[in-house]
């Protein structure tokens, strides 16, 4: 018993003689505690690989393209007619080059307009809608005084007349004009540099594509998209805390049907928000051309608009 006594006063002994020789770590050197305002650090990304999710996008929604996922109302000068748009654009894979900043994204896109031309009562009259799903492959490659992006698009439209163009009281189509079967699958392919700058940056575009199906057959399988977005950088103080740009774009589409078409889209106004992320754009527009609607896509078209966005990116 004396011997098992002994013993154990030698391993205590010891025990306090290795914490002693160890100093204890101060209470303010420890980590803080996960808070939504002091979030965990997060490790910086390696230079390759590849991200689920990644955030963001990297190759926005062009502006003044009609043919673009967004989310806002268009109202026409002097008409009560309005354009509605609902999409989404969305990145979900991101694979990283070897080389400076080299990233490629794979993502989905899925968005429609429709065109409303009155209210009855408390239901708008949806006259036509445009529907297309598909997805996307991005690559965008920067350099020393700019950057270049390239997207290409495989899409599916499809266009349709709704109730808003059926008129009830004489059971028949209005003006005449019945539903067309329209359909185009095509693929996009569109390259945009962009030259940031202090005061302004600007970006300038030019895209091809071409169509495996359509439907009417006198639809031309090829078009051509060009044009140029210009947002200010420095000439407009922020607002709310938060950035605030004016910006002009513009969008030429070349299309057939099968006649060869430009149609011109001008967009212009302010932007609050970050100009390649989340924010609300009010603008002015114009567009001559073709009409945008594909049920109507042999009418030419010459208005102004007023209309505002949420750039949910």
């Amino acid at each position: 018993m004396r011997s098992l006594v002994l013993l154990t006063v030698l391993m205590l002994r010891a025990a306090c003689s290795t914490a002693q020789s160890y100093p204890q770590a101060s209470p303010q050197a420890s980590p803080p505690a996960y808070s939504p305002a002091n979030p965990p650090a997060v490790p910086p990304s390696p230079a390759s690989g590849t991200t689920f999710l990644p955030g963001g996008t990297l190759f926005p929604p062009l502006r003044a393209n009609y043919q673009e996922p967004r989310v806002g109302v268009e109202k026409e000068a002097g008409t009560s007619r309005l354009k509605l748009d609902i999409g989404s654009s969305l990145d979900f894979l991101e694979c990283r080059t070897d080389s400076p900043g080299g990233r490629l994204r794979i993502g989905a896109e899925l968005f429609t307009y429709a065109l409303t031309t009155s209210a009855e009562g408390l239901r708008l009259q949806v006259d036509a809608v445009d529907g297309f799903f598909g997805g996307h492959i991005v690559y965008v490659a920067p350099g020393e005084d700019g950057h270049l992006s390239l997207r290409l698009r495989l899409l599916h439209i499809s266009g349709h007349l709704i109730d808003g163009h059926w008129d009830r009281v004489t059971m028949q189509w209005r003006d005449n004009k019945q539903p067309i079967p329209y359909t185009r699958d095509f693929g996009e392919l569109t390259g945009l540099y962009t030259w940031p700058g202090r005061i302004v940056s600007l970006s300038a575009y030019s895209g091809f594509s071409y169509a495996t199906l359509v439907r009417p057959a006198n639809l031309s399988r090829y078009g051509t998209l060009h044009g140029f977005e210009l947002h200010s950088t420095g000439l407009v103080g922020p607002f709310g805390g938060r950035p605030l740009s004016a910006f002009i774009a513009d969008n030429l589409a070349i299309t057939g049907i099968p006649v060869t078409y430009g149609t011109n889209s001008v967009e212009f106004g302010v932007k609050f928000g970050e100009w390649d992320g989340t924010g609300i754009r009010l603008y002015g527009c114009y567009y001559h051309g073709l009409e945008v609607f594909s049920q109507y896509y042999y009418v030419r078209a010459d208005r102004w608009g007023l209309g505002f966005a949420f750039d949910a990116w």
